[in-house]
């Protein structure tokens, strides 16, 4: 019996790893996903969003990027064009931190 060859394929990923308080999750959330289009036309491939056990006003957000350019150019058009907005301000209760 012949053995069998298995391939393995790495794709290697970069993550932005962001946190933040916000002052109500479900609007926040409305926001969060009001941002949909932007988030697909500046690279993000996938996400994950989390909320804290004991402080359910702490949300966690994992994007998703081919690379680590990706990852920092979308870190860059947050801090410019999203969390310096008003509506950003009404769903936040304080400044965002985020690491690539």
């Amino acid at each position: 019996m012949a053995s069998a060859q298995m391939s393995t394929m790495v794709v290697m990923t970069s993550t932005l790893h962001i946190e933040h308080p916000v002052r109500d999750f479900d609007s926040w959330k409305g926001t969060f996903d009001g941002f949909h289009d932007f988030r697909v036309e500046h690279g993000v491939r996938s996400y994950r969003v989390a909320r804290g056990v004991e402080d359910d006003s702490r949300v966690t957000i994992d994007l998703v990027f081919d690379d680590e350019d990706g990852a920092s150019t979308f870190h860059r058009l947050l801090v410019e064009r999203v969390w310096s907005r008003q509506r950003a301000a009404d769903v936040l209760t304080g400044a965002p931190s985020a690491v690539v």
